[in-house]
């Protein structure tokens, strides 16, 4: 660790990104022992196509993808990283995703990232695309491409939070095309803060398919809603 490091350490002392403890001088934790120890991380084996295809019969375009805690269990991180500025800690976010995908061989071959788009008014309301800082911040981690701009909104969405689940499939469908054509042929890796429905990546998936991807997966740091258990929205 560099000097500059210890410094910046003792004027800003290093945080748990969940909870907001300290965590000690020059820890290199991202979470305090007390959130590693009680927060979820979500088994594995969930289906996430589940609730798209069993409710809603929907077709299904990305192959595979995980996400890594409850929403429930990160909910207050993830609302200061998105709605109170604390993009930094969005870091930290992308250090635990990484550390989930490193060991996960599914996920692990990809050409390239994308991140879901923002809504213009929301980003020009919040002052930046939390997918877009996490997957900048992952693809440092991976070394995996990430490709700016990749998806487009080509028409204006409703907040899905605001939604219930078939509300949210209504909402976003057909509302994203692909604008670059280098993933013609390639693996790409969605990346983005929650999964609930699956609506909105599966959109983002059938654009990347439309445009020529061979195949589609994602990433996500927390995922909510039907698929486990649960009927509400966040």
């Amino acid at each position: 660790m560099k000097f500059s490091d210890y410094i910046i350490d003792f004027i800003y002392p290093p945080r748990c990104c969940i909870c907001g403890e300290l965590i000690g001088y020059a820890s290199k934790m991202t979470m305090c022992e007390k959130c590693r120890d009680s927060i979820s991380y979500i088994d594995k084996d969930i289906d996430y196509s589940a609730t798209l295809k069993n409710k809603f019969n929907i077709e299904i375009y990305f192959d595979c993808g995980e996400a890594v805690f409850r929403y429930s269990d990160v909910k207050s991180a993830i609302e200061r990283f998105k709605y109170f500025g604390e993009r930094n800690i969005g870091k930290s976010f992308a250090y635990l995703m990484y550390e989930h995908w490193k060991n996960n061989d599914k996920l692990k071959y990809a050409d390239y990232l994308v991140s879901v788009p923002l809504n213009k008014a929301r980003l020009k309301e919040r002052g930046y695309n939390q997918a877009e800082y996490l997957a900048n911040e992952f693809s440092k981690l991976t070394r995996i491409k990430h490709v700016h701009g990749a998806i487009k909104r080509i028409r204006d969405t409703k907040p899905q939070n605001l939604l219930d689940a078939k509300e949210r499939v209504e909402n976003v469908k057909n509302a994203f095309a692909v604008v670059n054509e280098s993933i013609k042929g390639k693996t790409v890796l969605i990346i983005d803060d929650i999964f609930t429905t699956g609506s909105t990546i599966n959109e983002c998936a059938a654009a990347l398919k439309k445009q020529g991807a061979a195949k589609v997966m994602f990433l996500t740091f927390s995922a909510a809603g039907n698929n486990l258990g649960s009927d509400k929205n966040v």
